[in-house]
C-alpha cells in the first residue's frame, strides 16, 4: 500500500506530531508498506530521508518552529504528484498540506484519513493571546476539516471526546501513537555509564521533563514542585529539562528567583538520537501538562521503565495508571506533588514495581503494534470508499 502522510510541521522541526509520524512510518516501512511525507522545505535542511515532497513555505512566528506551505503556488503546483498514485492520503494537519491531502484524495478518488494531533483551541490562547474569536475559529476549523475526512484518528479518548462537542460526524478512530521500544530499553550498567558520561555522581537522583519549552506545558509548576523536593530530599537530586521552546529564558529566570538553578540541567540543544540516553540515566519522569492530546514523552518514558509522576489529565489514559506505574496528581499543589515524587525517591519496593509496571504497559504500545492497527483502520476505511 502506498500512503501519503501530509503535515505542514516535519523534521528539522522535533516535536510529538514529528516523532508520531516517524514512528508509525517506520512501524508501517517494517511490515511492507510505503510512506511518502509532504512536508513544507525548511532552508538549510538537508534531507536525511528517501519518498519525502517538500514545499516553499514561510515561517510563522520568530520564535516558533510553524511553517505555513504554499503547494499550489506556480512552482509547487502539484501536477507531477498528482500523477503519483497513492492508496490513501492521510492528514495530519488541517491547514494548507492538509487542504492538498483533500485535493490529491478527490483528484484520485482514495480516502482521506486526518489525524487530530493538537488542541488548537488551547494553543491559540496561549500564543496568540486572544481568549474568545481565536479559540472558537481553531474550533471551527478543527470541526470543518474533520468532516471533510472519510475518518478522523484521535491519538485519544480525551481528544475523541472534544470532537464530538466540536460537532464532528465523521468515524472517529482511537488510535495512540506508538514508540520503538529498542531504542529506549535500559540496563543498570548503562545507568551507571552514562551518569559517568555526562558527569553526574552514580548515588544521585535525576529527575526529567522532556519536551518543549513553552508556556502551555505549565512548567513553572515543575519548578516550583522540585523545590519542595530539595527542601525535603536526603539524597542528592537534579531535575533535566530537556528540549528547546521560547520559554526557556522565563524557566531560567524563575529558577533563579526560587533559588534552585544549581540543580537544575536545561538541556536545549541536544540532538534527537541523544535524547535516549536521558531517559536511560533518569529515575523518576515528571509532567505537567493538561494541553496535550496524547503526549509521547510518556510513551518513552515508560518505554524507559520510569514511573511517572504527573498531574491527572485524561490524555494520560492507558499509559499512566494511578498507584500501579506512577502517581496522578488530582490538585495543581506543588507540595502534594513532590511528596508523591519523594515517595517513590525514599521507597525502593514501590519504585521497582512502578519501574516493572511501566515497562509492560509500555509492550501494548511498540510502534509495530500501532502500525499494525493503523493498517486495519485504512483497510476498513478504503474498503467503505470503495461501497
Amino acid at each position: 500500500m502506498k500512503i501519503g502522510f501530509f503535515s505542514d510541521s516535519y523534521l528539522p522541526t522535533i516535536h510529538g506530531v514529528t516523532v508520531s509520524m516517524q514512528n508509525f512510518r517506520k512501524g508501517l516501512e517494517k511490515i511492507g508498506q510505503q510512506v511518502f511525507i509532504y512536508a513544507p522545505y525548511v532552508k538549510g535542511y538537508k534531507e536525511k530521508e528517501t519518498n519525502i515532497f517538500r514545499f516553499r513555505s514561510l515561517k510563522m512566528f520568530d520564535k516558533s518552529q510553524l511553517y505555513l506551505a504554499f503547494p499550489f503556488f506556480p512552482k509547487n503546483y502539484p501536477s507531477k504528484i498528482t500523477k503519483f498514485k497513492l492508496d490513501i492520503a492521510h492528514a495530519q494537519s488541517p491547514f494548507s498540506l492538509g487542504l492538498l491531502a483533500k485535493y490529491i484524495a478527490q483528484r484520485q478518488n482514495i480516502p482521506l484519513v486526518y489525524t487530530h494531533h493538537t488542541h488548537y483551541p488551547e494553543y491559540v490562547k496561549f500564543y496568540l493571546k486572544e481568549k474568545l474569536l481565536l479559540p472558537y475559529l481553531a474550533q471551527a476549523l478543527s470541526s470543518w476539516y474533520s468532516n471533510m475526512a472519510d475518518a478522523v484518528i484521535s491519538p485519544s479518548h480525551k481528544m475523541k471526546r472534544l470532537l464530538e462537542d466540536y460537532g464532528v460526524k465523521r468515524p472517529i478512530y482511537v488510535l495512540p501513537n506508538g514508540v520503538d521500544l529498542d531504542l529506549f530499553k535500559k540496563s543498570e550498567e548503562e545507568k551507571i555509564r552514562l551518569k559517568k558520561k555526562y558527569g553526574i555522581a552514580s548515588e544521585t537522583k535525576i529527575l526529567l521533563f522532556v519536551g518543549r519549552m513553552t508556556k502551555e506545558k505549565n512548567l513553572e509548576f515543575l519548578l516550583k514542585a522540585f523545590k519542595e523536593i530539595l527542601k525535603k530530599t536526603k539524597t542528592p537530586t537534579l531535575l533535566f529539562m530537556v528540549g528547546p521552546g521560547p520559554y526557556l529564558d522565563n524557566l531560567r529566570q524563575l529558577g533563579d528567583e526560587l533559588g534552585i538553578s544549581q540543580f537544575i540541567n536545561f538541556t536545549s540543544s541536544v540532538v534527537s538520537s541523544k535524547i535516549p540516553e536521558y531517559y536511560k540515566m533518569s529515575d523518576i519522569f515528571l509532567f505537567s501538562s493538561l494541553t496535550d492530546n496524547q503526549p509521547l514523552v510518556i510513551l518513552e518514558a515508560i518505554a524507559s521503565s520510569l514511573p511517572v509522576v504527573a498531574l491527572k489529565d485524561d490524555a494520560l489514559e492507558g499509559t499512566v495508571i494511578h498507584k500501579k506505574n506512577g502517581f496522578l496528581i488530582e490538585e495543581q499543589d506543588s507540595k502534594i506533588f513532590a511528596k508523591r515524587v519523594l515517595e517513590l525517591l525514599s521507597n525502593i519496593f514501590l519504585y521497582e514495581k512502578f519501574s516493572k509496571a511501566s515497562l509492560k504497559i509500555a509492550a501494548n504500545f511498540s510502534e509495530e503494534n500501532q502500525a499494525k492497527k493503523l493498517l486495519v483502520i485504512y483497510k476498513k476505511i478504503i474498503k467503505n470508499k470503495k461501497k
